[in-house]
């Protein structure tokens, strides 16, 4: 059976704009959209296109495809992630969480500008304290006046996302300015990624690179996949595309989810160093691991055709329904796949005509496969099955959700 293969693209664009510990990205969704967004720590869209997967879907044919794909996803830059991020498990019931909080607000009176800082991200995020965005913004403030690093970049988060204060791009490439200026690596790359886009500052990649360069140089993993980006579309730079593979390798081996389906992709597409199905099976394993819909579609793929892991029906049931429940729609297709010719699962012709209704929204490709599939059931199955799918709505999975909700 042929699965629908992914277009080996780079990258993963963040559908919101919001600086937070940020990435310049490039892209992976249905459609690559290619705006700089300041982002959350997560995450993702995916430009995947479908066609026809044989074995060696690999192949140099999509190097020019990865490429372009990556010079414009690029732009679709995560801009940020928080620096700061409540402890697992804090709540605001704990007693000794109470005298902490009661400890800072004491030394944010007496102006404490660390303490003013840590404040404040606890009213951003409701950790032990009432949310409270503009207590943040007051406490951010005031820790940023005294020259404290951390509270000016997270402000400049504050002002790109307008958390707490009116949006202002301006604003938000002056606070990172100051901080990136202290050698601040998050605000390295918040900047860097003002400048690729033209926000709050006049747009220049070759400043932008820059700033990623710093950004990376301190091990910041955001600006390591920053700069991977800008050497893979040779925005600012000459295109070097293993320096890039080298930028989105170090920047993977940190946890970068983005950084890890990027190398994945460069060492399954091949043009850029020799193809290496295996090695690329583990770099999407480890973005499926962390919940990237896109990866897992991918490893899917891998599993269904033996390509860099031993074939493996059940697992690519697995990875294909991880995604699809995600939204993504390749999976979703390749699933009904799956439950209609009965690999690694259970034919079932329902679950088939489910899954093609919910792809086909996005994909009008598969009209007649949706009809043909419905065909084979009876009116009150398709009745059953249609009425699932206008009611379905894709659930992100828990490791990227949470991320995303860290503004």
């Amino acid at each position: 059976m042929a699965f629908a293969s992914l277009t080996l693209a780079l990258g993963s664009a963040t559908a919101d704009a919001a600086p937070v510990k940020s990435k310049a990205a490039p892209a992976h969704t249905s459609k690559s959209s290619a705006k700089a967004a300041p982002a959350k720590a997560g995450k993702g869209g995916k430009s995947a296109k479908g066609g026809s997967a044989k074995k060696g879907a690999g192949s140099s044919r999509h190097g020019h495809a990865a490429r372009a794909a990556a010079g414009a996803a690029a732009a679709a830059a995560p801009m940020g992630l928080e620096r700061w991020s409540p402890a697992p498990g804090a709540s605001a019931g704990n007693a000794d969480d109470a005298k902490e909080v009661a400890a800072l607000r004491e030394s944010a009176q007496a102006g404490d500008a660390k303490a003013q800082y840590l404040l404040g991200s606890r009213y951003r995020f409701g950790n032990g304290v009432k949310q409270d965005l503009s207590q943040t913004v007051q406490l951010y403030r005031s820790s940023a006046e005294q020259g404290y690093a951390p509270a000016q970049s997270d402000l400049g988060v504050l002002y790109a996302n307008g958390r707490g204060v009116a949006q202002d791009d301006g604003q938000a490439a002056q606070w990172y300015r100051k901080a990136a200026d202290q050698g601040d690596g998050i605000a390295q790359n918040n900047l860097g990624l003002m400048y690729a886009e033209g926000r709050g500052v006049a747009k220049d990649e070759a400043q932008a690179v820059q700033w990623f360069q710093r950004s990376a140089d301190k091990g910041e993993a955001a600006g390591q996949y920053s700069l991977g980006v800008m050497y893979a579309g040779g925005r600012g730079v000459k295109e070097d595309a293993k320096t890039a593979l080298k930028w989105f390798e170090q920047a993977g081996e940190q946890g970068h989810v983005d950084a890890q389906y990027n190398a994945g992709m460069t060492y399954a597409e091949g043009a850029v160093v020799k193809q290496d199905m295996q090695r690329a099976a583990r770099w999407f394993e480890k973005a499926a691991n962390q919940g990237l819909a896109s990866a897992q579609s991918t490893l899917g793929f891998l599993y269904a055709n033996g390509q860099g892991v031993p074939a493996d029906p059940a697992k690519a049931v697995q990875w294909f329904e991880r995604s699809a429940k995600q939204g993504y729609t390749l999976a979703q297709s390749n699933l009904a796949s799956l439950y209609t010719g009965g690999q690694g699962v259970g034919k079932n012709p329902q679950k088939a005509y489910f899954w093609l209704l919910v792809a086909k929204d996005k994909d009008a490709s598969l009209e007649a496969r949706t009809q043909a599939a419905g065909e084979a059931l009876t009116a009150a199955e398709r009745l059953r099955a249609q009425r699932e799918a206008r009611s379905w709505k894709p659930v992100r999975e828990e490791g990227l959700a949470q991320a995303a909700l860290r503004q």
